[in-house]
């Protein structure tokens, strides 16, 4: 038999004897109260007796070698002579006789169970040699027995030896059974132990395929991840260079490339600035998109400088300003970011401009480069088409001499603005002018020479048309218009009177020669000199032409002819 279960059994037998022994007392009490048994020596004989076998069984079954069959023999033996000698003090009650019975029938039946060797001959005798003790004590023996009380006495002896054998054989049959089962069950469970085994090992290698199927199912998942935002990425600069192609209008291009960035990318902010003279600007261009009002403060203030000090770089590469909150150059500083690079726009291996990117996030631009330089690339690109296409388009509308808008453009511009005037309710204002004298001028001092006065009177138009939002026209060889639309007749008239002094005291100088001019002018005025704005043109030149009539070198009000103004 296993030594676990032998092991497992003792425990609940321990609990079982502690029961017992516990029954057996208050046994002991209710015979005592009952009668049954006097209080005297066999009495206390017994009552200690059971109290010692208690300590003893507790001490057997603590002991470490509790397993083993020989203190087991040793106690049946011991504790049924112990019980024969008080079985003979005195006469003993029958309810005394069967407890004491009942427990040699016990221990005889837990030293079979802890055998570990089963004999015919050893086991006949213990039955026989515990037969004779019990009926020692179920039956005493008396100094004169009757031949009744003989048989009565052998009778004892065969249910007795025949009760102990029976369990005997029931008992050892049982354990051979089990022990067949649990040998045929141990060597099943070995084999089983094996193939567990080995079942551990294929799982083993199955999980390790799984783990790299999985770590290549990553792998994959996270290449398709790169294609699709590539993908992304690539259609979407498609579609900006669609958008580049379909206007030439560069400031919107700039603006669309840094909303394609923001948009794509998820930046915190991105900037775009170009120099002027890149693309016939007059004037620096910046665009900047930010989520912070803040942060675009910051980068206003400090592009102008991110750019200078790209320009001063020998090679024309992204300038890191910020890596994890790493600043490397002393720019952004309180804006809320913690990267930062700048992206140099150049033509021809020269700057013009730079786009900043930033971003509130750590290892933003761990992924590189590629799709912000492919950005201004292509914004290059289209940069360089449209600038050809706007220097195309300005010697169509501007004049070859003086640059400022000729009669081609006036004729396509003009008849747009007085429908905007009249949608809007407005106003337009016209001066026309013409150069005193000038084919004098062209007679004594050349044709260079006039050319340069009429260089000299269209700067002037130009000047006067930008500070107040006006349109500058050459009309005709020596003839200018000033276009004021939204302008009173009496500002306009203010503002003709400074540019008119302004072209009387400049001195054209050509070669050794000083040339001083002067100018015939006329202002009309829609609402305030004629109701018809197809008519202001009309009254402006008749007006012009009657400075000329009248003296030259004055300016005459539509309508107001020979009147002296006080405004």
């Amino acid at each position: 038999m296993p030594v676990e279960f032998k092991l497992e059994f003792l425990k609940k037998l321990r609990t079982f004897h502690r029961y017992f022994y516990a029954v057996i007392m208050v046994l002991f009490f209710v015979l005592f109260a009952a009668k049954y048994i006097s209080w005297h020596v066999q009495t206390i004989y017994f009552i200690l007796m059971f109290l010692i076998f208690w300590l003893v069984d507790e001490l057997i079954f603590y002991a470490k070698n509790h397993v083993n069959p020989a203190p087991f023999q040793i106690r049946l033996v011991a504790y049924s002579l112990v019980m024969l000698v008080g079985r003979h003090i005195a006469d003993t009650s029958i309810p005394v006789a069967c407890v004491l019975f009942i427990y040699v029938f016990l221990l005889m039946t837990e030293e079979i169970f802890f055998s570990d060797v089963f004999s015919d001959t050893n086991s006949m005798f213990l039955c026989i040699l515990m037969s004779l003790i019990s009926t020692a004590i179920v039956v005493p023996f008396k100094a004169k027995m009757s031949a009744a009380y003989v048989m009565v006495i052998i009778l004892t002896f065969i249910i007795c030896l025949l009760t102990y054998y029976l369990v005997y054989l029931l008992y050892s049959q049982s354990i051979k059974n089990f022990d067949d089962r649990y040998t045929k069950l141990y060597f099943k469970n070995a084999d089983t132990v094996e193939e567990n085994l080995k079942l551990g090992e294929f799982q083993q290698k199955v999980e390790k395929v799984n783990s790299e199927i999985n770590l290549q199912k990553l792998n994959l998942t996270k290449a398709n991840d790169e294609l699709q935002k590539i993908n992304t990425e690539t259609r979407s600069l498609i579609e900006v260079m669609k958008y580049f192609s379909s206007n030439f209008n560069v400031p919107l291009n700039a603006k669309q490339m840094i909303s394609n960035v923001m948009e794509i990318k998820k930046t915190s902010m991105c900037g775009f600035y170009m120099e002027k003279d890149t693309y016939m600007n007059e004037a620096p261009y910046l665009e900047i998109l930010s989520v912070s009002s803040t942060s675009k403060m910051i980068l206003e203030q400090d592009i102008l400088d991110i750019y200078n000090t790209i320009k001063r770089k020998k090679i024309p590469e992204p300038l890191v300003i910020c890596k994890n909150n790493d600043f490397k150059y002393p720019y952004l500083a309180g804006a809320d970011i913690c990267n930062a690079v700048a992206f140099p726009a150049f033509e021809n291996d020269k700057v013009y401009g730079v786009m900043v990117v930033t971003s509130g996030k750590y290892d933003f631009f761990d992924g590189g480069f590629a799709f912000y330089e492919t950005s201004i690339m292509n914004f290059t690109a289209a940069l360089i088409s449209d600038r050809l296409y706007l220097q195309t388009e300005d010697m169509a509308k501007k004049d070859g001499l003086t640059h400022i808008y000729n009669r081609i453009y006036f004729n396509n511009f003009y008849p747009k603005l007085c429908n905007e005037v009249l949608a809007e309710n407005g106003e337009l204002t016209v001066a026309m002018m013409d150069i005193d004298h000038f084919k004098s001028v062209n007679d004594t001092y050349g044709h260079l020479a006039g050319d340069e006065v009429i260089k000299m009177v269209a700067s002037t138009d130009q000047e006067f048309a930008k500070k107040y939002g006006g349109t500058a026209v050459r009309f005709g060889g020596e003839e200018f218009l000033l276009i004021l639309p939204n302008t009173s007749l009496e500002k306009a008239y203010r503002i003709l009177c400074e540019m008119h002094a302004k072209i009387k005291n400049t001195e054209v100088n050509f070669e050794d020669l000083v040339i001083n001019v002067n100018t015939s002018m006329g202002l009309a005025s829609f609402k305030e000199t004629t109701d018809d704005i197809h008519a202001v043109i009309e009254g402006a030149d008749s007006a012009m032409y009657y400075s000329k009539e009248h003296g030259r070198g004055r300016i005459t009000i539509s309508g107001k002819e020979g009147q002296d103004i006080d405004w």
